[in-house]
């Protein structure tokens, strides 16, 4: 596979006539296996609907999206998130955890709708929380948990069911910096670029520079041309 994520001059469009915005403007963007890529910009530059597009939560209005080797851009909405749980791994500013269900039980809640479940599911989660330094908070529920626990719970639910990408959108904006970086190169490092893994993320934050293979810029909804390898402040 030459690509895990491919975007083919991909635009968006909201609204009609005198009102409507492009978000984003025949974007291109290609992730290699192993990849870490940061997508940078100012607020309202287009981020959010760019990683929504990559994710498969949003339909281009033009262009095409090829995952995995396969253009995904047409597929219903039950393909659609067949290929979301087996190929993608989501990892939210906000965490979006289940605060009813324990650090254990969040991952394997999505290791049973891949399909796993049973003492498979359980030994599964717990390995991947234990890989992240949480072996002894398996049992605590997410108001029990501090910002970086619950980052990694996080990550290793998006970890659950082995995805080639990684998409993870803001990741360090609600930790402190210390905490941020080291959860990021954690992910970045060791369970990414190690293992063959993709992972795209949307920041502000700079100072990730350091753990990713290409910082991008986007302003305007345009990643600048090519592969986007494009960024003012760098250059």
């Amino acid at each position: 596979m030459d690509n895990v994520l491919e975007l083919q001059n991909v635009s968006k469009i909201y609204g009609s006539g005198r009102t409507a915005v492009k978000a984003s403007d025949s974007i291109n963007l290609h992730v290699k296996p192993g990849e870490i890529v940061l997508i940078m910009g100012p607020s309202g530059s287009g981020k959010t609907t760019l990683l929504s597009m990559a994710g498969l939560l949003l339909r281009p209005t033009e262009g095409r999206i090829r995952m995995v080797g396969e253009d995904v851009t047409d597929f219903g909405q039950r393909r659609m998130a067949a290929l979301r749980l087996r190929s993608l791994g989501f990892v939210f500013q906000a965490y979006n955890l289940l605060g009813a269900l324990t650090a254990r039980e969040n991952v394997e809640l999505v290791l049973n709708m891949g399909g796993v479940k049973g003492r498979k599911a359980q030994e599964r989660a717990i390995e991947l929380l234990e890989m992240l330094g949480l072996g002894h908070r398996l049992d605590h529920k997410p108001a029990d948990l501090s910002g970086g626990e619950k980052q990694r719970v996080a990550i290793s639910r998006a970890l659950a069911n082995d995805p080639p990408l990684i998409l993870a959108d803001e990741p360090t904006g609600n930790l402190d910096s210390k905490t941020g970086y080291e959860v990021m190169e954690l992910l970045c490092c060791g369970l990414g670029r190690d293992q063959g893994r993709a992972i795209v993320i949307v920041t502000h934050d700079h100072r990730l520079r350091d753990i990713a293979d290409r910082a991008l810029w986007l302003e305007d909804g345009q990643l600048g041309d090519g592969d986007g390898r494009f960024d003012p402040r760098k250059n």
